[in-house]
């Protein structure tokens, strides 16, 4: 049934574009891989290849944005609204992804892909925009050094492109063979992701 292609078709463009890359795939190879020998059913489903790629990141990040509102109450009621709390609130479910055997390392490393793309920039999605990660932001926000508000958005999608390309990194590295203590990464991307945020624009301007 239509259920079936979807997901197959959904499973197929995870793996094409986490190894090969999103602009080298075209959604004719995405049917061939699902085994789809009817390419017009994924072409109907999924006219253009950016609400392909729409499913993947809503699949995969909207239990993320609940748990991040979850844990964004508890750190308010608990009183440990510290950037490092809030960073790493940000970062342990998406490192713990790459545990996720259902698709959880090819949608890390399509999002690092996304981090960097002049195609399908990762802010034009609609995930990037749901109430979680909009509200991890403005906490972030609070923390952040001093700069003009223009660069806070250039600051944030920074961070964006450190976190989803080391998490990438460090997934190929490991897979390669080398010995990288998990927690000993997460520490050190925490810390250096923090210090990214809290430092402040130098200003030209006198203040």
């Amino acid at each position: 049934g239509p259920d079936g292609v979807v997901g197959l078709t959904n499973q197929a463009a995870e793996r094409l574009f986490a190894t090969r890359g999103i602009d080298n795939v075209s959604l004719r190879q995405v049917a061939s891989e699902a085994g789809q020998k009817n390419h017009s059913a994924v072409l109907y489903h999924f006219g253009y290849k950016r609400s392909l790629i729409d499913a993947l990141l809503e699949r995969h990040s909207g239990p993320m944005q609940i748990a991040w509102l979850t844990m964004l109450d508890h750190v308010d009621a608990e009183g440990r609204d510290t950037l490092d709390e809030l960073v790493g609130m940000f970062v342990r479910p998406l490192v713990q992804k790459l545990d996720d055997h259902d698709g959880g390392v090819e949608y890390l490393l399509i999002v690092a892909q996304l981090v960097h793309s002049a195609t399908f920039p990762i802010i034009d999605f609609p995930a990037v925009n749901a109430a979680g990660i909009v509200a991890l932001i403005d906490r972030l926000s609070r923390h952040a050094g001093p700069m003009p508000p223009s660069i806070f958005p250039l600051r944030m999608m920074r961070v964006a492109t450190v976190l989803y390309g080391s998490i990438a990194l460090y997934h190929r590295t490991v897979s390669s063979g080398a010995r990288i203590d998990r927690d000993e990464f997460v520490s050190d991307l925490i810390a250096s992701l923090t210090a990214l945020i809290a430092h402040s624009a130098p200003s030209n301007v006198g203040r």
